[in-house]
Formats: structure tokens, sequence, C-alpha cells
């Protein structure tokens, strides 16, 4: 069975965030984490509006998209699930978080956000 591109980049993407989520989550839990997980949305927007030249308007419907998802992960992260059933549900969360980015930025914005993207998640496998 062969899986087709954007499948294989979900996986990846997938587990390289569980990685960094877990370590995210730990810290978000011994902190105040509304304040944490606005700050860390607040800068992951800023990267955003300097990389896509967004508007003020999208930048402020991208954050909110961000700390929604942020949210959403770190709650299926620290639930008691099996780590089989919390994949799936993070894969099936991430490319609910891609269909909303796609309807916020433009065409040309969305296929670099998805670009840069993955660059950051083959930078971020690298590291570990």
């Amino acid at each position: 069975m062969r899986l087709n591109r954007k499948y294989r980049l979900l996986i990846v993407f997938t587990i390289s965030f569980m990685a960094t989520a877990a370590v995210v989550a730990q810290n978000i839990t011994q902190h105040d984490p509304d304040k944490q997980l606005r700050e860390a949305a607040r800068e992951a927007t800023q990267y955003w509006e300097k990389e896509l030249s967004l508007t003020a308007k999208q930048a402020n419907l991208m954050e909110k998209k961000i700390i929604e998802f942020a949210i959403k992960k770190n709650k299926l992260i620290q639930s008691k699930m099996r780590e089989e059933a919390k994949t799936k549900r993070l894969r099936r969360l991430q490319e609910l978080e891609y269909k909303d980015m796609r309807d916020i930025l433009t065409g040309p914005q969305y296929e670099r956000y998805l670009s840069l993207s993955k660059e950051r998640i083959r930078k971020q496998n690298r590291r570990h």
C-alpha cells in the first residue's frame, strides 16, 4: 500500500508535533497555561505575519485559530486515550487546522504556509 505524499507529510508532522507538544504541554501545565499559550500563539502569528505578509485581520484570525487548535491538541495529548487513537485524532485536528488556515489565507499565502510548515517539520525532525 503506497501512501500519497500529503498523507506521509501529515504522519511526519503529527509525530514531530506530538514530541514537541509533550514538552510544551508539560511546561504549560507547570505555569500559567493561558498566558503561555497566548504568548506562543502571538510568537507563531508574528512569524507567519512576517513570512506571509498577513493583513491585520488575517493575523488576528490566525492567532485565534492557533490558540483554538493548541488547546484542543493539548487536551488530547494529556488525555488517557491510547496512543494510536491520539495519533489518529491529532492527524484529524491537523487536517482541520490546515483547512481553517486555507479559509484565512489567499491561495499563494496558503501554498507558502504549507511549504514553510513542511520545512519546519523537516528541521524539527533532524533535531530529534
